[in-house]
């Protein structure tokens, strides 16, 4: 079926500039101004990957609109354009389904990058659907292949909202092996009641998607390269609970495996803190689930030492300070302690991961050079 974007907006002039814009950027667009003719589309065999919708519509709402659009097919993307530039539009846009938002004017970079993105998520969403239909075919097939194709099916979903991050690359594989680090080397402590081989495992299957909620943050937010304002920072904050809130949705529904019931508790709790300071719940302590306070410290560790585009990396070095003087205060001093007695492992992990990046990316430069 054909990809294409329907830009929905009663004005023709509207409708006709957008529609170039984007079959300049070498996607194929269709253009109306009719909410019947709109929701006929999105009903049809092939409805378009994503809406271009304003959110002033006459006889209809663009609110209303979304909606029904959403009723009718969740995984189409829909974009609300509109001229009004207010915080509390957006929330409720975002709340009702919609991917993103722009505000006119844009300019083609912004309408270029908003689109590639949506059209992007709209492949995941397909990719993983694929995923889980394979899998069901397979249940009665082979275990092990199950497995396999169950952690393919995770790390797409991980993978799906570390996509409309500035994460930098190998940040959930990074995630994963320092998690799992930290999990083995406390195993033998005082939490050795607690962590056994299948924790670890489980611990290392579910690290990667405790960020899985900032698919619910607009990318006005997620992305932006300075400071949030108090207002966004609130926003951000909730990619907690809309991650936690869709894994215990899965749980409910699917009886899901324990380790669900894990990445669950580490999605909604990798930002509180040891002292109660943290978020979304101000947990302290032992209330704060033990696989959460491991995730906490390897994301940490992470975010230090590896560059945004707000900020450059940080030694491993400084790195290590800065998580020793957090003891007791942002982290659990027992996974401090441990972090501290096995930091090297960490910088090693780091090192062959920035090696096996670099290595990927000469590699494709040396296809591209001989195509």
């Amino acid at each position: 079926m054909e990809d294409f974007v329907l830009i929905v907006d009663d004005e023709p002039s509207v409708r006709a500039l957008v529609a170039s814009q984007l079959q300049y950027l070498g996607l194929t667009a269709r253009h109306t101004g009719d909410h019947e003719e709109a929701l006929a589309e999105v009903a049809g065999a092939n409805p378009p990957s994503l809406v271009m919708l304003d959110i002033e519509m006459p006889r209809i709402s663009g609110m209303d609109l979304l909606r029904q659009i959403k009723q009718i097919d969740q995984d189409v993307q829909v974009v609300m354009v509109s001229g009004l530039q207010d915080l509390g539009t957006v929330r409720e846009c975002l709340r009702a389904g919609a991917y993103d938002y722009l505000a006119k004017p844009f300019e083609l970079e912004d309408l270029s990058n908003t689109t590639e993105r949506a059209l992007e998520r709209r492949q995941l969403i397909r990719e993983n659907r694929d995923y889980q239909r394979d899998l069901e075919h397979m249940v009665e097939e082979q275990t092990e292949e199950i497995r396999r194709t169950r952690d393919i099916a995770l790390m797409t979903l991980a993978k799906l909202a570390e996509s409309r991050d500035s994460e930098t690359g190998l940040h959930l594989e990074r995630m994963q092996e320092y998690s799992r680090l930290l999990a083995d080397n406390v195993r033998d402590g005082p939490y050795a009641n607690e962590i056994d081989d299948e924790f670890v495992e489980w611990v290392f299957k579910s690290a990667p998607l405790h960020d899985i909620g900032k698919v619910g943050i607009a990318d006005s937010i997620l992305r932006k390269p300075g400071p949030l304002t108090p207002e966004e920072l609130e926003t951000m904050r909730t990619h907690t609970t809309i991650g936690g809130d869709t894994l215990r949705s899965v749980l409910k529904r699917f009886r899901g495996p324990t380790f669900l019931t894990m990445a669950m508790e580490i999605a909604y709790s990798h930002h509180e803190r040891w002292d109660g300071g943290g978020y979304p719940a101000g947990l302290a302590q032992e209330q704060i689930p033990l696989a959460a306070r491991i995730v906490a410290v390897a994301d940490a560790y992470d975010a230090i030492t590896s560059p945004r585009p707000y900020k450059q990396s940080i030694p491993h070095t400084e790195a290590v300070e800065r998580i020793r003087v957090d003891r007791g205060l942002h982290f659990d001093p027992i996974l401090v302690d441990t972090f501290l007695a096995c930091a090297d492992r960490f910088d090693e992990v780091r090192q062959e991961m920035m090696d096996a990046r670099s290595a990927e990316r000469a590699s494709a430069a040396a296809a591209r050079g001989a195509a």
